[in-house]
């Protein structure tokens, strides 16, 4: 057996798909199942993956060797990592970022990657953070930073690296007034509002509809608008409610004309996260600078 099908027996087996361990590996669909053919001849014929079922799954055997394989896999990026050159990776470095954390993300700890590293090519995408996830599970990301909260969880095969506290907070017009002397709300004093909101996907967004949910309270969402940035705006000018990160709220051009309501059965408190696998990999010193640049830069 070789390297190159053990690769090919993780990745189908990690991605649960043969056209999505292809895509993961940069090759074509009967390229990769020649290599899934290759491993298991090498092994003798024995079954690892049920293929009575659709999709196929692994079989006891299948996971036993699983395991075995991803040991393999993180020794030789441990040799690797131990040459020269891995001190000065190259290549097309694959990394997502998480709507409305573009502001945070692509300054100046991009630039400092850049400088560390003129051999590596940066590929940048965003996506929901939940998308997120998926992608550096299923191989299309090499790292990702994602806002998490307590309804994000990391599948086996991954790590995730806090790089710093957030809170999501609901806003509205600074003149917005309150139904109790304190200034205080509750979310039965919002249900009225409409809400500009980001589209279904949006894990702060379901969240905030769970709150709702729980206390059998209707939200009217009024809008649903792409991106927190064009939501503060048009909530200076119309008035109504958003859910946004503090963070990019105090940084926002509109900030004078809206304020953060304090609601008292409501906290969605998330976390800056970066999300990568727990095997060791090339770009490992670029991944590693840019955890410590977000790190200062969110401090």
């Amino acid at each position: 057996m070789n390297l190159q099908d053990i690769e090919a027996f993780v990745a189908v087996a990690e991605t649960g798909s043969v056209n999505r361990a292809a895509a993961r590996l940069n090759l074509t669909q009967p390229a990769t199942t020649r290599r899934i053919q290759n491993f298991e001849a090498a092994i003798g014929d024995a079954p690892l993956f049920n293929r009575a079922v659709k999709p196929a799954v692994l079989t006891t055997l299948g996971n036993h060797v699983l395991e075995h394989c991803r040991k393999v896999l993180t020794a030789v990026a441990e040799l690797e990592s131990c040459t020269t050159n891995a001190a000065d990776p190259a290549g097309d470095l694959k990394a997502g970022i998480a709507h409305g954390l573009g502001e945070i993300v692509l300054t100046t700890p991009l630039d400092a990657l850049r400088r560390t590293f003129p051999r590596i090519r940066l590929q940048i995408s965003s996506n929901w953070s939940a998308g997120l996830i998926e992608d550096v599970r299923n191989g299309s990301l090499d790292c990702a930073i994602g806002l998490l909260t307590d309804a994000h969880t990391l599948p086996p095969g991954l790590t995730g690296v806090a790089l710093g506290a957030e809170q999501v907070v609901i806003v509205g017009p600074a003149k917005l007034s309150a139904k109790r002397r304190d200034d205080r709300y509750r979310l039965r004093d919002l249900s009225g509002q409409g809400w500009f909101l980001n589209p279904p996907g949006c894990g702060c967004r379901a969240a905030l509809i769970k709150f709702f949910d729980r206390l059998h309270l209707p939200i009217h969402v009024a809008a649903e608008v792409f991106g927190e940035d064009l939501q503060l705006s048009l909530l200076a000018q119309s008035g109504g409610l958003g859910l946004v990160p503090r963070r990019q709220f105090e940084q926002s051009p509109h900030r004078r004309a809206l304020r953060i309501l304090d609601v008292m059965d409501f906290s969605l408190p998330a976390v800056v996260t970066l999300i990568r696998n727990v095997a060791p990999g090339r770009f490992d010193p670029a991944i590693a600078l840019l955890t410590d640049e977000l790190k200062a830069k969110l401090a």
